[in-house]
């Protein structure tokens, strides 16, 4: 499918980058808080198999990501319910991506830090609830579901029935998202190895790209009123 066709938010490299930062951030938050932000069913199960076992602190940070990120979750509703123009979903990126830009030269408090990224991340995904690559659902901060449509789409081009041409773009699709999502857990734990905190930044910077690249193509193809 060609990109002209496309919403700015349903490209390739939107959907890769999108994928690339989930990965990060929760490993990031993995390795530094003990706790998921984005995604929250892992958390859901850390406080269930671990609850004897994990400190009253690691189970509190838990409690408070899955709070502050539903909460994040339902304002980022009410926001899309406002929304004027095309640009909301670059505003919609913002609290995450100032927030990871400072955390490294704010006073260590997880208590504080852990909610607001959570909150942060609960709007961002609703901000890309509904996002495709290309004409293909795909969920920017989980990777199972993708996971498990790469693998229904590689069988079905494996198996040689059907329309071939579609369901190798699909596996094509579904192997870049989950690749991206892997890549960007992998890059986030090579990178606290070495720079520690400051390894967030590379969510800052992808995020960065995300918000440069969909003003600009929401400019060029004059979507500003129309692409809502």
């Amino acid at each position: 499918m060609e990109s002209r066709n496309l919403l700015p938010q349903n490209t390739r490299l939107m959907a890769n980058l999108l994928s690339f930062s989930g990965g990060a951030l929760d490993v990031f938050c993995h390795m530094y808080y003990h706790s998921l932000v984005a995604t929250q069913t892992g958390n859901i199960l850390w406080l269930v198999a671990d609850w004897r076992n994990s400190s009253m602190y690691n189970n509190l940070l838990r409690c408070f990501s899955i709070f502050f990120f539903s909460l994040g979750f339902l304002f980022g509703m009410w926001f899309k319910d406002q929304r004027k123009n095309a640009y909301w979903r670059v505003y919609g990126l913002l609290p995450l991506c100032v927030m990871t830009a400072i955390l490294p030269f704010l006073p260590s408090n997880a208590l504080i830090e852990l909610p607001i990224i959570a909150f942060s991340a609960g709007i961002m995904m609703k901000t890309f609830t509904g996002s495709q690559i290309e004409n293909h659902p795909f969920v920017i901060f989980m990777t199972s579901g993708n996971y498990r449509r790469m693998l229904t789409a590689l069988y079905y081009a494996i198996q040689g029935s059907g329309d071939q041409r579609e369901y190798r773009r699909q596996a094509v699709n579904y192997c870049f998202v989950v690749g991206s999502f892997v890549v960007g857990a992998i890059v986030a734990t090579v990178l606290m190895h070495y720079i520690q905190i400051w390894s967030i930044w590379i969510i800052t910077l992808s995020l960065i790209t995300i918000m440069v690249y969909y003003s600009s193509e929401v400019k060029r193809l004059g979507l500003k009123e129309t692409n809502l």
